[in-house]
């Protein structure tokens, strides 16, 4: 009896035990949104080790007391650290995905920086030439403008220092809100000027509901400083510019 309890009970004890401690972090992580096959690999694997240390640590009791001793004891702390396999390759994988993240997050700011720069290159060069940006061109520069904010990457967020970027291009004179998209108009493109494209394109589809705030920022600029919204293709945006804001979680706003 005193045998069977050592070389049965405990190994099944720990199998259980070990089973268990998979079971749980199974448990914990099974919402997650995707899961590595390394992760699933990791977890049968370690299933297959406690089915079979177990086996060699009951069918150590065939053995000589010396062998009989040390294949037990091995086998029973094998069981035991397989349970502890799947979590420990769960955090290896999470710290090389946070190293990838960085390493992707490092280069997204360095190319930021480097736009950044070549955007007051090109801002100081246009005022000393006293050379206009193209409907085009300005409704590019809005849209980086908009998207400097680089925090949802845990980096800085640069729209303090390209807003003003926006509000001096236009205090020069070489961005204009009013400037029109389409050089002739026609009754089937009717004139629409950067402000009403840069509404259409980045908030019309959103609002009321889910508007990103920085997008919100950068038409509140472009009203602010002398856009056009006479026209009744702006009836919507005049609309929207009425209503009341209300700060949402994240980068979102809405319009009430």
């Amino acid at each position: 009896m005193k045998r069977f309890l050592i070389y049965v009970f405990i190994p099944c004890l720990a199998a259980a035990a070990s089973a268990a401690n998979i079971m749980l972090f199974w448990l914990n992580t099974m919402m997650r949104e995707t899961r590595n096959p390394v992760q699933d690999f990791a977890e049968h694997g370690a299933e297959a080790a406690i089915v079979i240390f177990t086996a060699a640590a009951i069918f150590a009791a065939r053995r000589r007391p010396l062998a009989r001793r040390l294949i037990f004891a091995v086998s029973i702390v094998l069981v035991l650290a397989a349970g502890f396999v799947p979590r420990v390759v769960d955090l290896a994988l999470q710290s090389l995905a946070a190293a990838s993240d960085q390493a992707v997050g490092a280069d997204l700011e360095l190319q930021f920086q480097s736009d950044l720069l070549d955007r007051n290159d090109d801002i100081d060069q246009r005022i000393a030439a006293k050379k206009p940006y193209s409907a085009t061109q300005a409704l590019d520069f809005l849209e980086f403008a908009a998207d400097a904010d680089l925090s949802w990457r845990s980096l800085p967020d640069h729209t303090p220092e390209v807003f003003a970027l926006v509000e001096q291009a236009i205090s020069e004179g070489i961005l204009d809100p009013n400037a029109l998209m389409t050089a002739t108009p026609t009754a089937d493109t009717p004139p629409e000027t950067v402000t009403l494209a840069f509404f259409d394109k980045r908030i019309r589809q959103g609002a009321p509901s889910a508007i990103r705030k920085h997008d919100w920022d950068v038409l509140q600029i472009l009203v602010a400083k002398g856009a056009d919204l006479s026209a009744d293709a702006a009836a919507t945006l005049r609309a929207d510019l009425a209503k009341a804001v209300v700060l949402g979680p994240g980068r979102f706003l809405r319009l009430e």
